[in-house]
């Protein structure tokens, strides 16, 4: 069983690698979107998601 310490800590982890992925995706130049099938846009929304959202 694990503790609420470790739940929080798993999640704040997940937190920070989803942050840091998004994040990731302004820096691709239009041609690296485009061969994922994301827009520039798009990219935008994914990074400006908050917290809770997966």
């Amino acid at each position: 069983m694990r503790t609420i310490a470790y739940r929080g800590w798993l999640a704040l982890r997940a937190h920070f690698i989803k942050r840091r992925t998004r994040l990731a995706l302004l820096n691709l130049t239009d041609d690296e979107l485009r061969d994922i099938g994301i827009t520039r846009g798009e990219a935008r929304r994914e990074v400006s998601k908050s917290f809770y959202w997966d």
